[in-house]
Parts: structure tokens; sequence; C-alpha cells
């Protein structure tokens, strides 16, 4: 009997809550509400975003049912469905019919949100995008993509993502160009011919970008951008890269740095920071950023290096407003049990106290570094300058994984360093997340 009121309450409820409550479900659970009650029949059908999660079908019949039931779901909705999130691991001797799939999605009208995820690099699938008029955020990762026919643009759309996106020249510069109310850029993309691309952005809406660079791109310039705010860059660089390969990288980034110095708050990964040291100039990147309150450096320890820490000291160089330094150190747990350390003396000839750089003495207040696994000698060193060189620095904070332990003689040897500002403190603190 209780059960019984407890059901009626819940088909009681206004349809609003009813799809409320549905969303927050997989689409499967959705759709089996419909055996709870004859009010409950047709909720899900009011549902307006679907999220599927799936590894294709190998098997023939499987790939058909699963066909039929995905068109079932699609025509049965009553209303236009705004945001729409496809997650899947594709077989690689099967098509996957996403252009048939975004043609039934097209014919419900209002998509807002699009994210195509890959899951399997290794076999990419054709994306060709219909005109989704009011399409804001475009997520797409792995694909091949093709625009419509007589692409003028998506005038609405706010935020696009590309990572590992086959696309030309012609189409990539005019989905940018045709963004006029694009605010956000993420990702990478690589040429459908095998050629290298260039990207620029005339997107005066623009407040954050954020590009991985390779050799798959000769050039990406932000040339009018008077709203940006924040930037994102890294690199691929392997460990067998040579210094012409190191070269091309150090020029390419360097050319886009430049573009948007004016930020206030910079991401930049350590093999990025790595290409800019050569053996003749320390420090390539001649860049200043005259407005950068917060830098970001994330990275494996495995990258970090005497030339980083020397690359590191060049940026502090240049940007004299800084007032927040965060590192974060994003191993796996357990990835850096091999872990060859730097030289230890050459990373201490680096730490001797520096004169003139000038947000250490004015304005760098918080330093913030997250680590996986023990402190490496790198990490270590930059904890080590930063105390022994800034006069303002208010709090130091060393973040571990909770289920590592913090090694005493970390602890020790910062007891030990003198530290120029009175009122630093050195914290330590634990974390349950995998940075």
């Amino acid at each position: 009997m209780a059960k019984a009121k407890e059901l009626d309450r819940l088909s009681a409820l206004p349809l609003e809550i009813k799809t409320s409550l549905l969303r927050r479900l997989p689409i499967e659970d959705a759709v089996r509400t419909s055996t709870l009650s004859h009010s409950w029949r047709h909720v899900w059908t009011h549902l307006s975003k679907l999220s599927f999660n799936f590894c294709y079908p190998d098997d023939t019949d499987l790939h058909q049912a699963w066909f039929e039931v995905f068109v079932y779901l699609i025509s049965s909705l009553r209303g236009p469905v705004t945001d729409f999130d496809l997650c899947y691991y594709p077989n690689a001797y099967k098509s996957v019919d996403l252009i048939c799939f975004l043609s039934l999605i097209f014919q419900k009208g209002g998509l807002r949100k699009l994210s195509l995820d890959n899951y399997n690099y290794s076999c990419s699938a054709l994306v060709q995008l219909p005109y989704f008029r009011s399409l804001r955020v475009l997520y797409l990762r792995h694909f091949d993509l093709l625009l419509p026919h007589d692409f003028q643009g998506f005038e609405h759309l706010e935020d696009l993502s590309l990572y590992g996106v086959c696309i030309s020249q012609k189409d990539i510069q005019l989905l940018i160009d045709g963004s006029k109310n694009l605010k956000k850029f993420e990702g990478h993309v690589h040429s459908d011919d095998g050629n290298t691309l260039s990207l620029t952005f005339n997107s005066p809406l623009l407040t954050y970008v954020q590009y991985y660079f390779s050799d798959s791109v000769k050039q990406v310039r932000v040339i009018n951008a008077p709203l940006l705010e924040k930037a994102h860059v890294s690199a691929r660089i392997g460990a067998t890269s040579s210094k012409e390969e190191f070269a091309f990288i150090a020029a390419l980034t360097s050319k886009f740095i430049a573009d948007i110095a004016t930020v206030s708050d910079f991401s930049l990964g350590f093999q990025t920071l790595k290409c800019f040291f050569q053996d003749t100039v320390p420090c390539a990147l001649r860049v200043q950023f005259l407005q950068l309150k917060a830098l970001h450096l994330e990275g494996s320890v495995t990258c970090l290096d005497e030339k980083v820490f020397a690359t590191f000291c060049c940026l502090l160089r240049n940007m004299p407003v800084l007032e927040s330094l965060e590192i974060e150190c994003i191993d796996p747990p357990g990835a850096l049990e091999d872990l060859i350390e730097p030289d230890g003396s050459k990373v201490n000839e680096c730490i001797k106290k520096e004169d003139g750089i000038s947000c250490l003495e004015r304005n760098l207040r918080q330093l913030t570094i997250s680590v996986t696994s023990s402190m490496s000698i790198v990490a270590m060193g930059m904890i080590r300058f930063i105390l022994l060189n800034a006069s303002v620095i208010e709090l130091a904070e060393i973040i571990y994984r909770g289920d590592n332990e913090v090694e005493p003689s970390i602890v020790e040897e910062l007891n030990l360093v003198e530290k120029v500002s009175p009122n630093v403190n050195v914290v330590f603190s634990s974390t349950s997340d995998w940075f």
C-alpha cells in the first residue's frame, strides 16, 4: 500500500518536473519509466536532451537493431532536440552512418548543442553537418568533417571544440569566419589532404582560445580579439624529437603567443616550455605579458629538467604583474616508478637568488603545486626558487594525492629554506582527485 501511494505521488507530479527527473537518467533508463504507470508512458517523449554512450556492435543484426531503436527514439520525440551527445567506440570494419543520425536530429529542429566523441582514434568517421541554424556549441573528437553545401556560417555558434579533426583549409577557415559570435575555441585540426593548415581568428567576441600545436599546422594567428582574457598553449613533442622539431614548435607557438600576449590568464604545457630552450639562447620567448595575473603550467614530470627550469625563470621576467602561479604534474599514479631524475646540481645552479624579476618583488602572492606522485627535483626547485626570491608571497601550497604520503625530507628541506617573504605560509594538503 505504501509503495502504491508513493507511485501515485510520483504520477501526480507536473510534466515539467517529470521530464526534469528523466533528463538526469541515461536514455535507456528514461524510456523504461514508461512501464511505471499510464501517466508515465509517454513522458520520455518530451525529452529535448539526448545522451548516448555505447560500443558500436560488430554483429550485423545487432547493428541494424540498434539503428532501428535509434530511429524509433528520435521519431517518437514530440518536440525539438536541443542537445545531442554521442560517445561511442566504432568498429573498424563497419561504417558509422552518422549522416543519417544527424539528419534525423536536423528534422526535429532547434539543436543548440552537438557533441560527438569517437573513442576509437584509429577509426575515423565522416561527419557531414546539416545546417543547424540554432547551433551554439559544437564538440567533435576524431572525425573527418565536411561543412554543409553553400555554408555561410553558424551565426549563433559560441563554443567550438575540434580535437583531432580532419578538415580542409577552406572549411576550417570558413567555419571560424562564419561563426560571428564565437567566444571559445579549443582543440587541434589536421588537413584532409596531408598538407599543413593555417588558421586565422578574426573574432571580436573571442574570450578563450586553446590550441594543441603539432606539425599539422604552419600558422595559427589571432589578429582581432579585443575581449580575449584566457589562453592555453600546448605542443606535441616526443622523447626522440630532433632539434629541428623543437625549433619549429618554438617558432610556431612564439608567433601565436605574441598575438595573445594581452591575456590575463595563461596556461602552458611543460613540453612547450622545453621547446623554448636552445643551446645558445636560454629562452627564445621574448613576449612581454604586461597584463597577465595568473599563470598555469602543466604536464608530465618526465618533461621537467633544467632546461624547463631555465625557461620558467625567463618567463617570470616577462610577466611583471603576475599574482598567481599554479603548477600541475598530471602523471597517472604509479607511472613514474622508473623516472630518471635530471642532474640535481644543474637545477640547484638555476635556483640561486635572481634579481630583476619584478613579479617576485611586487606581485606574486600565491604558488600552488599539485603532484600525483613523489616530488621531483625540478618541482622542488621551483618551490625553493619562489621561496628564495618572492618578497610578497603569502601562500605556497603543495597538494598531494590522498593515497601518497608527504615525504618528511621535503617538509624538512622547505623548513630550512630561508624565505624572503616574512608572511609566507607553506601548506601541505591532500586531494582524492587525479588532477
